[in-house]
This record gives structure tokens, C-alpha cells and sequence, in this order.
């Protein structure tokens, strides 16, 4: 964005340096009608006069030069669960009851937490929907269950350089909404459903080569 100098004659608005570019844009300014200090000092909401400067003239090297200035690492899309993936791993001990897992979860603000491992030395995770299933509608008591009795195993695991697409088909074919993340056998994090649909929503997605493209 470029910043230039203008005035207002009353009519219509007089730039006082010449436009960084060439090529069509169109300059919005916006104006208080009266003195800024006295709007401020008595604290009311002044009207506000909007004029547009139409800089026909300077559309094609506007564009160019906005373009230079827009880094394609701006819109670079993850490609990796490494840079997707949540990092904060929340586990709680098998022991522990469902109750203390519950409130471990909205403490943390999450909707599963990783259970460590047990006697079978196999980690595990309890969800919103294992204690949806398994506690509320089996009719049990939260404080008298095991996080360890309820807590899915084992884990589908992917690693930090497994690609999105790769991780959203394992997730399809496994029918599971949440992948854990390993690194030497220990996990390193998660990554869900809902954050591979963040990314589409916020950058797009499309086929490797003409994401390439994009970023030429």
C-alpha cells in the first residue's frame, strides 16, 4: 500500500506528489469534517465525508508493483503435518479417573487428551466421543471409570513430514477425525480434521503444480 500526500479544496481532492505508479486504482480517503483535537475533546461521533480519486492512468504498474511487494511465501499452503499439527501434547496417567480427564480437557480447552501407556506399553486417547459413548450412554459413572478402561488403542500414528493429503486419506481409511504425531516412538503432537479443514479454508488448496504456479 502507498501513501501519498492530498488535499481537499472542497470539492474534490488534489494530490500533492505525484503517484508511485502507473496504471488504474482507485485512492479512498476519508476525512472528519471539523477539527480532529475538538472531536476528540468532546468526545462525539463526527460525520464522516468520503471522496474517490479514480487514478485511471495508473492501473497496469500498480498491479505490477503490488505484486512485487506481495511475497509468494505469503501464500505458500502447508504441505506438511509438521506445519499444520498442534505441538502441546496434554496426556493424562491411565489411572486417573474419567472425571479428572474431563476436567483436565476443558481446562486445557481441548477435545481429547493422549493416555499414557499402561501395562501393554501402548499409548492411547480418550475423546468427547469416547466419553459420549462409553460413559453417557452406557449409563456409568465418570468417577468410578478408568481413563485407561475407556481410552482408544492403539494410536494411529503419522510422522511431522507426512503430507496433508497423505494424512487426510489415513484418516478417511481409518475412520478416525484425529492423527498423533511420533518421533522416535514417542508423540510429538496431534493434528485433526478440523485443522486440515482450517487450512483449505484459509489457504486454498488445489494440485501441487498449480499451487507451484501460484508462487511464481
Amino acid at each position: 500500500m502507498y501513501t501519498i500526500s492530498g488535499r481537499f479544496n472542497g470539492q474534490t481532492i488534489e494530490l500533492l506528489e505525484a503517484p508511485p505508479t502507473n496504471g488504474e486504482a482507485y485512492v479512498l480517503v476519508t476525512f472528519l469534517e471539523g477539527s480532529m483535537e475538538v472531536a476528540a475533546a468532546r468526545g462525539q461521533r463526527r460525520s464522516v465525508s468520503v471522496s474517490m480519486y479514480n487514478l485511471d492512468a495508473y492501473r497496469q504498474s500498480l498491479a505490477k508493483s503490488m505484486a512485487k511487494h506481495s511475497p509468494s511465501v505469503d501464500r505458500q499452503r502447508p504441505f506438511s503435518v509438521s506445519e499444520v499439527m498442534t505441538r502441546k501434547v496434554i496426556s493424562i496417567a491411565p489411572s486417573a479417573n474419567v472425571m479428572e480427564a474431563m476436567h483436565l480437557m476443558h481446562q486445557q480447552g481441548i477435545t481429547s487428551v493422549l493416555v499414557e501407556p499402561g501395562a501393554d506399553g501402548d499409548w492411547g486417547i480418550m475423546t468427547m466421543r469416547d466419553v459420549l459413548k462409553r460413559i453417557v450412554n452406557a449409563n456409568r459413572a465418570p468417577e468410578e471409570v478408568s481413563v485407561g478402561e475407556i481410552a482408544t488403542r492403539p494410536l494411529i500414528y503419522v510422522t511431522a513430514d507426512t503430507s496433508l493429503r497423505d494424512c487426510s486419506q489415513i484418516m478417511i481409511d481409518k475412520n478416525i477425525r484425529r492423527a498423533v504425531v511420533s518421533e522416535d516412538d514417542q508423540p510429538v503432537g496431534i493434528i485433526s480434521d478440523t485443522d486440515l479443514f482450517q487450512v483449505v479454508e484459509e489457504r486454498g488448496w488445489g494440485p501441487p503444480e498449480q499451487m507451484e504456479e501460484d508462487h511464481l
